[in-house]
């Protein structure tokens, strides 16, 4: 039997140890916290199902959705609204009539609308040469040098960075526009804008769920080395070492950085230069829903500074509360998370329902639970050349290893990308392996 090892039971991990399990392969799959699914959690409490990581997808999401149709699991529609707040007011788009609805919105001044063609074409363009292509980031390269801030500013205007650019960006990487490259603005209009939005039925868990019931998975096993062996790879956990054929590494980069000994010298400068942003994650349940039938409110840091966006999680699926309920998850900007992460769950749940109640007033009164998430490592932090540095660090990664990556810093970090990466890794062993038996070399 040929057996593999997978270090970090998230989307990606799992998604490589179903695919080799399939193969024929025996796969150990080494989580080091109690849960499976990495930042694709949901819990469930009194009838409420809270997404406390990743929320909902995209309908492109084509190798997602495809492993989600092979697993039997329910993808639904949420409601087409979302809103963008500006001077204290909730301004909806239609997501199923969005140039009609961009046009005669109120959100944006005449002359704002105007420009937004400039970033359509340049998005547009982006897509055309290739430059979002999330399997070979290095194509990105040339987009990776300015922040997103400064290219609003520059090519669009300051009205267009403020509630257009900034929300879009927050919410695909809850990080102000000044922090992070243009390329996620690139990236989150081709996947907002063109795309409907799906939740999966149950609660976004419920694909890593799956995937973790089909397979062998240690929990509260943290892996403390990853070494190649002239055959094999040896991997250390709980003071022992066991020898597999291959392994395919998943877990966040500093992680990897430690344990992978053979690719340190690969992965370092990248662990010296990424870093991740944090989120704190608040899920507030009301007896009744707000008065807004979108499913998600976005907010730029003019109105308000720390909490990025809010998820109106009963318009975006009738399971995630009980009928007659409302339940909205509020998601710190990542300077506001990493100020707040240590403070009391108290000071944050008072801090989140005064920006709840700003927007909602008819919701005092009406909360019935609260629950805080804090992701201390919430996504890749991707700052000006980020996306450079990581094309050169999948440049320099070998596709025929025993050890392969399909880890959140080798891409745009997503749902999609990671089962794509997850994908690609079993793929490139299964067909290693192969390729060696073939030569009539170990096998």
């Amino acid at each position: 039997m040929v057996r593999a090892a997978i270090v970090g039971a998230g989307v990606a991990g799992l998604t490589a140890g179903y695919r080799l399990q399939a193969a024929g392969w025996e796969v150990d799959v080494f989580e080091a916290t109690n849960s499976p699914g990495g930042r694709v959690q949901t819990v469930r409490r009194d009838g409420y199902a809270i997404d406390t990581g990743a929320s909902a997808l995209g309908s492109t999401y084509h190798s997602y959705l495809e492993l989600a149709r092979a697993l039997g699991i329910e993808m639904r529609r949420t409601a087409p609204y979302i809103g963008i707040r500006r001077a204290g007011t909730t301004h909806l788009l239609d997501m199923d009539k969005m140039v009609r609805s961009g046009v005669t919105t109120p959100l944006l001044s005449p002359s704002a609308k105007l420009r937004v063609a400039r970033l359509v074409v340049d998005v547009a363009m982006a897509k055309a040469r290739g430059r979002l292509d999330y399997a070979d980031m290095r194509k990105a390269a040339p987009l990776d040098t300015e922040s997103a801030r400064a290219y609003a500013t520059r090519a669009l205007s300051a009205e267009l960075d403020s509630y257009l650019c900034e929300p879009i960006v927050r919410t695909m990487l809850i990080a102000d526009t000044d922090k992070v490259s243009k390329v996620e603005l690139f990236s989150g209009i081709a996947n907002i804008f063109t795309a409907k939005i799906l939740a999966a039925v149950g609660g976004q868990g419920s694909l890593p769920e799956a995937l973790a019931a089909r397979l062998k998975v240690h929990l509260q096993t943290p892996v403390t080395e990853v070494l190649r062996t002239e055959n094999r790879v040896r991997v250390s956990h709980s003071g022992t070492a066991t020898e597999y054929d291959a392994c395919v590494v998943t877990c966040p980069l500093p992680e990897a950085t430690a344990i992978c000994v053979d690719d340190r010298g690969v992965l370092g400068p990248l662990n010296q230069s990424l870093g991740y942003t944090q989120c704190v994650s608040v899920a507030v349940g009301t007896t009744r829903p707000p008065d807004c039938p979108a499913f998600l409110v976005m907010f730029p840091s003019v109105e308000d500074p720390d909490v990025a966006l809010m998820f109106l999680d009963h318009n975006k699926a009738p399971d995630r509360a009980p009928a007659g309920h409302g339940l909205l998850s509020c998601l710190w900007e990542t300077g506001a998370s990493e100020r707040m992460i240590d403070a009391p769950d108290e000071q944050l749940i008072e801090h989140t329902l005064a920006s709840v109640f700003k927007v909602f007033p008819e919701l005092r009164g009406s909360v019935e639970f609260t629950h805080v998430t804090r992701w201390r490592r919430a996504l890749p932090f991707t700052r000006i050349g980020a996306y450079q540095e990581i094309g050169r660090l999948n440049a320099g990664l070998d596709p025929a290893s025993p050890v392969q990556y399909a880890a959140d810093f080798m891409s745009a970090a997503g749902q999609n990308t990671a089962v794509e990466f997850g994908n690609r890794a079993a793929r490139n062993l299964i067909g290693s392996r192969g390729r060696r038996c073939r030569e009539g070399r170990f096998c």
